[in-house]
């Protein structure tokens, strides 16, 4: 089979996947995504196992791995992929924001512990002033949860978009 002729072939998979992708919804298509990626990376494509580094690190397709996303950067910059290689200079970095990610993550899962209120720990004429103070405490970490998670969404709709970009052009390096 020709280079262009598999070309083809991985576009028509991938529009019939987009067609499919309306009624089954963005994951699938960030899993199918993930597959295809896998696949690439694994025949030795350098900025394919860049990508699945990505989706690994954003946890786009598949669960997040931080230890298996430096796997696929580890591969690819030993093919010279600058990208990945920047990567690699910034583990530590990546790891921490991982980690602090995971860490408000568990907090807001975990149900918050209250006192009960008995006559030695009740404060008289504080019950009014309490609840607006929470009010606005939370106010303000929904509103930077908010930002957090449309960030999140914009950094996982960025590296997707590169990934079909690469994937519509093969032939080359554009992104370099």
């Amino acid at each position: 089979m020709s280079f262009i002729s598999k070309h083809h072939g991985l576009a028509l998979f991938l529009l019939i996947a987009g067609s499919q992708v309306m009624a089954a919804g963005l994951d699938d298509a960030d899993e199918r995504l993930y597959q295809v990626q896998l696949a690439m990376a694994q025949k030795g494509d350098a900025r394919a196992q860049y990508f699945l580094g990505e989706m690994h690190e954003q946890g786009l397709g598949t669960q997040q791995n931080i230890d298996e996303a430096f796997k696929w950067y580890e591969k690819a910059a030993e093919k010279g992929d600058v990208w990945a290689k920047r990567k690699l200079t910034r583990r530590a970095e990546i790891e921490a924001d991982v980690k602090k990610d995971r860490a408000a993550d568990s907090l807001k899962s975990t149900p918050a512990t209250t006192t009960p209120k008995t006559p030695e720990n009740t404060v008289k004429n504080t019950a009014a002033a309490a609840p607006t103070v929470v009010a606005k405490t939370n106010g303000n970490s929904d509103e930077a949860e908010r930002i957090k998670q449309a960030q999140k969404e914009k950094r996982r709709a960025a590296v997707r978009a590169m990934i079909l970009e690469r994937i519509r052009h093969p032939v080359g390096e554009p992104f370099e």
